[in-house]
């Protein structure tokens, strides 16, 4: 089949030991560790029946196989982002790391819970994807000792189980996940969630936190000075966001410990 027929695909390497996976419309990531090995985060959306895994296309031109991951991190249970990891990890026998509230959904022991946009409307359902038994299921803020230390972070509303990476390398690389998108720097909340008041604390505990690089998975990064930026800068503008949707009466901001 002619690349030409088949979901965009391209690769940008952003250190030394990580590159961006751009999987059709979301980002993927592979991290690099000479101890722990290949690191893949995420895996995007369920490609067209018929056309190859979009990851392993991608490892294809790293010069890499399925069989060269030998860890999994997913950020959360939809199909952007668990949609073509069944095949990797079956191939691979790689452990999925995952948080507990979402993992039934990659394991398909429940549904993808309904979601809806901030002014209420449905979001769009779930297309069919091959389940995966998830190994690690993450409940909590949680150290993860892989390639010099990742810190799990809970950070539910758009769904109940995301979890954001914060890898301790590089002065400190996040990977948000959806808690919010950048596309065409048209910075906002992403859509599709399940409790809009859960979004904005997920949002404010970020802020807690120090990375030099903030990296999404829709759209474009901050590549430097990103903690700061978040915090004064972009998080001033995705609350009241969240404050304009259906379900934010009554809100509370909550002081976070990090420690």
């Amino acid at each position: 089949m002619s690349e030409d027929n088949l979901e965009p695909l391209s690769i940008t390497q952003l250190e030394p030991d990580l590159w961006q996976l751009q999987l059709w419309f979301v980002h993927a990531f592979l991290i690099h560790d000479d101890h722990d090995g290949w690191i893949l985060i995420d895996s995007g959306y369920p490609v067209k029946p018929g056309h190859p895994n979009m990851v392993v296309r991608a490892l294809d031109q790293l010069g890499l196989k399925t069989t060269d991951i030998t860890q999994i991190l997913i950020t959360h249970g939809h199909p952007d982002h668990i949609g073509n990891v069944a095949l990797v990890a079956a191939q691979s026998h790689a452990p999925i790391w995952m948080g507990a509230a979402d993992a039934g959904i990659l394991e398909k022991s429940f549904p993808m819970p309904p979601v809806h946009q901030y002014d209420g409307s449905p979001g769009k359902g779930c297309p069919y994807f091959e389940p995966a038994p998830v190994t690690h299921r993450i409940h909590g803020d949680t150290q993860i000792p892989l390639a010099g230390g990742i810190t799990a972070i809970e950070t539910p509303g758009h769904s109940a189980g995301q979890v954001a990476y914060l890898w301790n390398r590089h002065n400190g690389i996040l990977f948000a996940a959806d808690n919010l998108i950048n596309e065409n720097d048209d910075l906002a909340i992403a859509p599709g969630n399940i409790d809009f008041n859960q979004v904005r604390h997920s949002l404010e505990k970020l802020s807690y936190y120090e990375f030099d690089k903030l990296l999404v998975s829709h759209g474009n990064d901050l590549l430097a000075n990103a903690s700061f930026i978040y915090r004064n800068l972009w998080l001033p503008n995705l609350i009241p966001q969240t404050l304009n949707s259906v379900d934010s009466k009554n809100y509370q901001p909550q002081s976070v410990n990090v420690s």
